[in-house]
């Protein structure tokens, strides 16, 4: 017996420590694939951010404490792919052995690898942006189409199409240009092509009435035609301050200078209309040559709930197949779609309000006081002086608009779209506290960062419109 047991002690020796050491390990690998799980999630969140590796191995280290089960660890060795959707994360660690270690096996190798994909969700989204004149100060516009297009190439990669997601922009300034070809989208008998010679209409439309700019936005055409925006000519016109001094016209056309270039001493019909449309878009191409093409356009003033408006348009069932073009005719999607968003993101950089072009009539910005000509320049609400707004003041019309945009934020919500807002350089209390909620949540309100904020904040979004999931 003696004899029996002196040779099972050792094998029996062997298996217990071989049951402790392997239980130690266990406990090591769940706790190192654990740390790496949450590791590689952290990292897909910011993929796109200089920190990304940074916060990676701090994610990492907090959740696989130095010294725990006396392992040494190497690692976390990170790979990203070139589209930043596949995020590979590895870890080793190295552990003493116990009682392993008299069978001669002091140390115990425990190896991890998690790999964390990152996929568009099915997406209707657009864009919604400032194309108003102030927008070329600071390198804002740059800015903002540099961010514009990063997200977009963020959210396509290297690919063309994805499957189940597209991308509209409607640019905006005191009015918005729907595309000089959807005449029969306008209300009978409102458009006269011979008005606008020697040019023609651009394609911006005046707003129609409460509550079709609002709650009721949705509404189509065949409801309620909108006016085309038509900048009359005052060429000709006298006007005279207080001290009867002539004061030039603001828009003395012809003749007509509509480029972009002209700035506020542009003239014409169309003046202050900035790029039309684009609906939803499957491809990325074409995407980017519209953000590529939005410039500022001078005159009129902002009028973001416009924009805002037409941007549900896009993506309201309502107008499904109504858009044409590359937009296909199945889109927009009913809402609630299983598998499918619908998101608004938008960026101002000013307080909506009326322009007043300085030292030119009507309007009595730059002009020798008393001014008897109180005004401001054509948007679609027409002229500040007409008082389509209920009032001729334009403290109290920006009021009425922010007041506007509220009940327009809140119906396109309880549809379920969700909505971004951005407020570029702008610290207008009113004007924060209107974006900040109209956005979906506090967390998706960007108040007033500067133009090298963008990239960062357009990545930010983008990887939020991402699903993250572990793939191994």
């Amino acid at each position: 017996m003696a004899v029996l047991i002196a040779a099972a002690i050792v094998p029996l020796t062997a298996g217990v420590g071989l049951s402790v050491d392997a239980a130690r390990g266990y406990l090591v690998k769940s706790r190192l694939s654990q740390a790496l799980d949450a590791a590689a999630l952290a990292g897909g969140r910011v993929v796109f951010s200089p920190s990304r590796d940074s916060d990676i191995a701090m994610y990492f280290k907090a959740n696989f404490p130095s010294g725990f089960m006396d392992a040494t660890v190497t690692g976390p060795n990170i790979t990203v792919d070139a589209n930043g959707e596949t995020i590979s994360v590895s870890a080793t660690a190295q552990i003493p052995t116990t009682i392993m270690r008299l069978a001669g096996l002091s140390t115990m190798t425990i190896e991890a690898a998690t790999v964390v994909k990152r996929a568009n969700r099915g997406m209707e989204l657009v864009l919604v942006m400032d194309n108003t004149g102030s927008m070329s100060s600071n390198g804002k516009i740059t800015a903002m189409k540099d961010a514009a297009t990063n997200l977009v190439n963020i959210l396509y990669g290297s690919r063309e199409t994805i499957p189940n997601f597209w991308v509209g922009l409607v640019p905006y300034v005191a009015t918005v240009n729907i595309g000089n070809t959807r005449t029969d989208w306008l209300k009978p008998g409102s458009y006269d092509p011979a008005k606008y010679a020697p040019t023609v209409w651009k394609g911006c439309v005046e707003a129609r009435p409460a509550p079709y700019e609002e709650d009721q936005a949705e509404a189509l055409p065949s409801v309620l035609g909108w006016v085309p925006s038509f900048w009359a000519s005052n060429k000709g016109v006298i006007y005279k301050d207080g001290n009867n001094h002539t004061v030039p016209p603001d828009n003395a056309w012809t003749p007509v200078n509509e480029n972009n270039s002209a700035g506020n001493a542009g003239t014409g019909p169309n003046l202050g209309c900035g790029p039309a449309i684009t609906s939803l878009q499957p491809n990325k191409t074409d995407v980017l040559n519209a953000i590529a093409g939005m410039a500022p356009w001078s005159r009129g003033g902002t009028m973001g709930n416009l924009g805002l408006a037409w941007g549900w348009r896009v993506l309201s069932p309502n107008w499904r197949a109504k858009w044409g073009g590359n937009t296909p005719a199945a889109l927009p999607m009913d809402y609630n779609t299983p598998m499918m968003d619908k998101v608004v993101v938008m960026l101002t950089d000013g307080v909506n309000e009326w322009y007043d072009y300085p030292g030119f009539a009507p309007g009595c910005a730059g002009v020798s006081k008393p001014c008897s000509f109180p005004d401001a320049d054509y948007t679609a609400y027409g002229r500040l002086s007409e008082g389509r707004l209920g009032t001729t003041n334009n403290a109290t019309a920006t009021s009425t608009i922010n007041t506007r945009m509220t009940s327009l934020c809140s119906a396109m919500k309880a549809k379920g779209i969700t909505i971004y807002t951005i407020v570029l350089q702008e610290n207008d209390t009113a004007t924060q506290n209107l974006y900040r909620n109209c956005a979906s949540k506090p967390e998706y309100f960007f108040p007033s960062p500067t133009s090298a904020d963008l990239a960062g904040i357009f990545q930010t979004i983008a990887t939020q419109l991402s699903n993250l999931r572990l793939a191994q």
